[in-house]
Formats: C-alpha cells, structure tokens, sequence
C-alpha cells in the first residue's frame, strides 16, 4: 500500500522556521543559506563570475521540470571542469545538484532541476586550473514545483 504525504514535509517546515528566525527574513536567509554553500563549494579559491556554458530558458511553464544544460565554454587550453554544482536560492532547499567530472570526462551535463519560483539559477564550476567560477540565469517560472504556487505578480 502506497501512503502519500500531504501538507509540508518536515524539511520544508525546518527550512521555513530558520528563515523566520534571521534578521530581514525568508529572503536575507535564503541568501545566507547560498552564501554558505558557495563557500563550501569554493573550499576558500576565490570565486570568478564567469561564463562556463550554463544555458536554461529563460521563461518556463512548469518548474517541476526545468532543462539545464552545461557545455564547457571559455576555458583556457587544457582547462576542463573537474565539478559543478546548481544552486535555486529560492528553494526550499537551496542546492540542487553536484556533479563531478574525471580526467577524461568533456564536462557535459544536461538535466532537469525543481524551480519554487522565478529565480536566478546560480552554477558554480571548479577547474583543473584550480579555478571556481560562478554563472546565473534568470528564469521566469508560470507554475512553482516545489510544493506551492509561484506568487501573483501586480499588473
């Protein structure tokens, strides 16, 4: 027998007390929580806004499902991208993914990733040149996919 969970599972309401809990509230949280993750990710590089080959679409009808591609761009010779991890600040859970690439890896991705809301994805990448660059897109989500609807915009 199958059982299914509705109302707010135990990480969502975890994750909506600490953002209660900091000064300026859900959103300063939510960018203290990718603060946080980046400098772990980074492990004390510092890290470059730079463009690596993250591609998403800019506007999405679902973000229960949204395409994320990577294809390595604008590395130097013999540079290639040993890690990468996506980030959604504005998910219950802000990482969303790590990928990890061997030596003779052409890192390549291609996935589909949750979206709450219109955000910016945020993609860090670490080189073989010991390099860690960061990448955002924004994207215009219609219907949220994680759990809640994506609020009404004032028009």
């Amino acid at each position: 027998m199958v059982a299914y969970r509705h109302g707010p599972t135990r990480r969502l309401v975890v994750a909506g007390l600490l953002a209660a809990t900091v000064p300026g509230g859900p959103a300063a949280a939510a960018a203290g929580r990718l603060e946080a993750e980046i400098a772990a990710f980074a492990a004390g590089l510092a890290v470059t806004s730079a463009p690596f080959g993250l591609t998403v679409d800019a506007a999405v009808e679902s973000g229960y499902t949204v395409p994320v591609s990577i294809v390595p761009a604008g590395l130097a010779a013999g540079e290639r991208l040993e890690a990468v991890r996506l980030f959604a600040p504005e998910n219950p859970l802000v990482r969303v993914a790590t990928f990890h690439f061997g030596p003779s890896a052409t890192g390549r991705l291609s996935t589909r990733i949750r979206l709450a809301r219109s955000q910016a994805v945020v993609a860090l990448a670490r080189t073989s040149a010991g390099r860690v660059l960061r990448q955002e897109r924004r994207v215009e989500v219609l219907v949220g996919g994680c759990g809640f609807d994506v609020e009404e915009k004032a028009g």
